[in-house]
């Protein structure tokens, strides 16, 4: 197969460029005259999801010129969801069994997607905390930031000349959504926006992301595997604590955010590659540590603490940047377990599915010691009985696996979309002389015999808020 001279080379497809600033990214050229206006999936969650900010109380313009033909955010519809574009937002937490009551709500996390003919805009906010001000916080997040980017590269239609315009967008979208936050009086929220667009005179795209905190992006590449994109925003060689965000935008000291670890990244996809955008609650739920598999390595041996806290020798000592590597193989384990099962390629759709199923399977035995029904017995007990009862629910729950918080998914996959959720994307490689047997050289599913749709494997509804 002849190649084009522009293809990008195997090295530059899987690498990751990540800095401070636009200017710390390579610049460049984005077809910005080729990207469609045309919206085949506008989605948002929990519930009504970022269009509660404008739909209820006054809205919100992101200048006097704002959108005003009807749209919210630049979409008539936040409801629309493909096998392409979609996202998951559920609680993990315990349910009360007596009055159905689910501990952490209402849900803090927040997510929004806009995904056009061939790109796309993807949102996904974590509220800090618990309550409804960190709930309120994300959801303005991703609001002001969505219709932000709308409305500049949309609406007024401005041109992206390099990669380095599309950072610039970016980050200015995170001033916009602290603003939000701060009208709306709302707290404090993690935030990672990504742009999904195709790249001048080139088959390829580029995806371009800001993130502040711990929502991260990754990319699902059906040659090169699964990789993170927003990697820069947190030190791998050093030990994280899962209970620091990092960073976070709204008022951290009443009035300014905390841009601490605020990263801006790109890297290079193909056709059929699918990008995912995550909060902790999904993340964290694949390190080996948090999952009770391995132990932090012990930088220091005190042999009065090692005593006290003996370890389970059966289990290796990681070191954080071992940790990390382990949770991306981990992640990309469960889909290639799913494509194994159904014989297909993973969609969207049934990647986020695939993911949220496993989350939930792995923190089932936390939800059930909190669950049971004999804690809420109601019956007096003396101090001592308590305490007793305390400690053996601590006992318990630091044996199971896991992590218990809000979690949220959102996946796109990467190219033209022509109208069919089930059609498949052309993947051409530099030594391929054929396209891959997932797709054919037009992308049309039709010719394809061998594909059959299945239903994704079920989110949980059981866990789900009721927001």
């Amino acid at each position: 197969m002849e190649q084009r001279s522009d293809s990008l080379t195997h090295k530059h497809r899987a690498e990751v460029w990540s800095g401070q600033s636009w200017e710390d990214i390579p610049a460049k050229k984005i077809a910005s005259c080729l990207m469609s206006p045309e919206i085949f999936a506008s989605y948002t969650g929990p519930g009504k999801g970022l269009s509660v900010i404008e739909t209820e109380g006054k809205a919100l313009p992101v200048s006097d010129d704002c959108l005003n033909n009807g749209d919210i955010a630049g979409a008539k519809s936040w409801n629309v969801k493909s096998r392409k574009a979609y996202g998951i937002c559920l609680s993990l937490y315990d349910q009360n069994p007596v009055n159905g009551k689910m501990s952490g709500d209402p849900i803090a996390d927040a997510f929004g997607l806009c995904a056009r003919r061939n790109n796309a805009i993807l949102i996904v906010a974590d509220g800090v905390n618990w309550g409804e001000k960190s709930q309120l916080a994300a959801r303005a997040a991703v609001y002001g930031s969505m219709k932000f980017l709308n409305q500049k590269l949309f609406s007024e239609k401005r041109q992206l000349e390099t990669t380095q315009d599309a950072i610039k967008y970016l980050r200015q979208s995170f001033d916009v959504a602290h603003k939000t936050i701060m009208d709306k009086e709302g707290g404090l929220t993690t935030l990672c926006v990504a742009l999904v667009c195709p790249l001048q005179e080139s088959s390829d795209y580029v995806i371009c992301t800001v993130n502040v905190g711990d929502s991260f992006a990754f990319v699902f590449s059906k040659r090169w595997g699964l990789r993170e994109i927003t990697v820069g925003s947190h030190d791998i060689q050093s030990e994280r604590n899962i209970r620091d965000a990092g960073g976070a935008i709204g008022p951290v000291d009443g009035t300014n955010p905390e841009l601490h670890n605020l990263t801006c990244s790109m890297t290079f996809v193909d056709a059929g590659d699918i990008v995912i955008l995550t909060t902790d609650g999904i993340s964290d739920n694949f390190d080996p540590v948090v999952t009770k598999l391995a132990h932090p390595a012990r930088r220091h041996s005190n042999p009065e603490t090692d005593s006290a806290r003996p370890l389970d020798l059966r289990k290796p000592e990681m070191e954080p940047h071992e940790r990390h590597q382990y949770s991306v193989k981990e992640m990309e384990r469960i889909i290639h377990e799913f494509e194994l099962l159904t014989e297909i390629p993973c969609s969207a759709q049934e990647l986020c599915g695939a993911i949220v199923q496993h989350v939930c399977m792995l923190t089932d035995p936390k939800r059930k010691v909190l669950e049971n029904p004999s804690l809420f017995i109601k019956r007096k007990l003396r101090s001592k009985e308590r305490k007793r009862r305390d400690s053996e629910i601590v006992e318990k729950m630091s044996k199971c696996p896991g992590k218990l918080d809000h979690a949220t998914i959102v996946a796109y996959e990467v190219g033209v979309y022509r109208g069919e959720d089930n059609e498949n994307y052309d993947y051409e490689y530099e030594d391929d002389d054929t396209a891959s047997s997932t797709g054919n050289k037009n992308g049309d599913s039709k010719n394809n015999d061998s594909f059959e749709y299945r239903t994704p494997p079920p989110s949980p509804t059981y866990y789900e808020s009721s927001v």
